[in-house]
């Protein structure tokens, strides 16, 4: 069975990327382009798609507003919809989950990620059918709509067997690297599941009190090959934050973090560090 996806993007690199991925991973779509949202909107009252992958920041018609209207018109307010943009400030996530946004994945991202959200999405719209094992995501346990809108559905991540010694198996995540994690008066030291120039994914035991989602912290960051080498004072705020373990005693948590504001220096700083763990 055919899936028609609406591509929606005004940079027509990144609908080259999409579609490479989609068609290699998802040979059955069909795809149609829209280089902004008048398009996507003349080609949505034309004929119906099963997914729309839309940018946010776009001439004539952004794509919040592609989604707000979608969402106003019967015929178009179930359709899934995963904005895909480098707008990846909390605010633009509220904003998008307010509209009615399915997901959400900031730029730049991996095939990984961008698979694990489609898939996601079109096994909730009864497109695909789910797999029968979970595995291991980088997306963090929780998607970005599930931590604003209360969802509290936990999706098979990263084993807390990675920091014990049980952690040698095969398909056990590899850390990246250590960081210290400040927050109010306390201090946490935490394992660098995964690292891109937008995000972080720790891993820490958990503690009494811990920062929950939207609130300010301050990061050293070392890279697991760079034992002499340190990124210091570097300001993240808390995505999402859940439990490693399916049981009220668990004993790690696993926090996604989003930099605020790297400057230059600091963005080479992370490049030189990580790039090689990555």
């Amino acid at each position: 069975m055919k899936i028609r996806i609406l591509l929606c993007d005004d940079a027509s690199f990144i609908r080259d990327l999409i579609k490479r991925t989609l068609r290699k991973f998802l040979p059955q779509s069909e795809i149609t382009e829209a280089s902004d949202g008048k398009k996507a909107q003349a080609l949505l009252n034309r004929q119906p798609f099963d997914l729309i992958l839309s940018d946010w920041e776009m001439p004539g018609m952004s794509g919040e507003e592609l989604l707000l209207w979608m969402r106003a018109d019967e015929r178009l307010s179930s359709t899934p919809f995963i904005m895909v943009t480098s707008l990846g400030g909390k605010e633009h996530i509220v904003r998008a989950v307010q509209a009615g946004v399915s997901d959400y994945l900031g730029k730049p991202f991996t095939a990984e990620e961008l698979m694990q959200k489609v898939h996601k999405a079109l096994v909730k719209a009864g497109k695909i059918s789910p797999p029968k094992v979970e595995t291991a995501t980088r997306g963090g346990p929780f998607s970005s709509l599930d931590i604003f809108s209360g969802k509290t559905e936990l999706v098979t991540g990263g084993s807390v067997d990675a920091l014990t010694s049980q952690g040698r198996a095969k398909d056990a995540p590899k850390l990246k690297g250590t960081a210290l994690l400040r927050w109010r008066q306390q201090e946490f030291k935490c394992m660098i599941k995964s690292i891109n120039m937008e995000e972080l994914i720790l891993v820490s035991k958990r503690a009494d009190q811990h920062p929950g989602v939207f609130e300010d912290v301050e990061l050293t960051l070392s890279g697991g090959n760079h034992t002499g080498a340190a990124m210091q004072h570097i300001r993240a705020y808390v995505h999402s934050c859940a439990a490693m373990e399916k049981r009220p005693d668990a004993e790690f948590l696993q926090l996604q973090l989003r930099f605020i504001e790297l400057t230059d220096e600091q963005r080479f700083q992370l490049s030189s560090l990580f790039v090689d763990n990555a």
